[in-house]
């Protein structure tokens, strides 16, 4: 049970990590989950791929004005 309820929690971690990755919306973590404390890396990991997401963003939209000047 333990083995299976530990995997539970790191597919649920990596699937908020690739929300993250590929989704336009802040993701942020609780500061407790099932009454356990959010690992405060845990927290800034998800903070940084948010930002860098926010980065894919801006470069795609800065991209897709230099070509609508460029048409």
């Amino acid at each position: 049970m333990k083995f299976i309820l530990g995997w539970t929690f790191k597919l649920a971690f990596l699937g908020v990590v690739y929300l993250g990755f590929t989704s336009g919306f802040r993701v942020q973590l609780p500061e407790t989950v099932l009454g356990y404390k959010v690992p405060e890396a845990a927290q800034q990991f998800v903070d940084r791929s948010s930002k860098i997401a926010d980065f894919g963003q801006q470069t795609q939209t800065g991209f897709k004005s230099i070509a609508a000047g460029l048409k």
